[in-house]
């Protein structure tokens, strides 16, 4: 066994810590329908993910209220749409 191994298998042991708190925390702030979209962004986009939930915990400390499934979805559209350039094709005809 590499020297480097006990320390790779730490950094992964605390990370997967890390997210099942993330995971306890949302479970908390989000209604259950809206706690199950999170997971399924969490499987298809992680950096998503991170940024949605990064949102949610903050304004859950802020209003001590739940999330609904609308308002999670409206979060994760504009965040997308904030990560996304806009493409524009333009014609040039001689």
């Amino acid at each position: 066994m590499a020297e480097g191994d006990p320390h790779k298998k730490q950094a992964e042991e605390q990370k997967k810590r890390a997210e099942e708190q993330l995971k306890a925390v949302l479970r908390i702030a989000l209604e259950n329908d809206a706690y199950d979209r999170m997971i399924n962004v969490q499987h298809a986009n992680p950096q998503l993910f991170l940024a949605a939930a990064q949102n949610i915990v903050g304004f859950y400390k802020q209003t001590n209220r739940k999330l609904t499934d609308n308002e999670v979805l409206q979060l994760l559209q504009r965040i997308k749409q904030m990560n996304e350039t806009e493409t524009t094709i333009r014609f040039q005809r001689k």
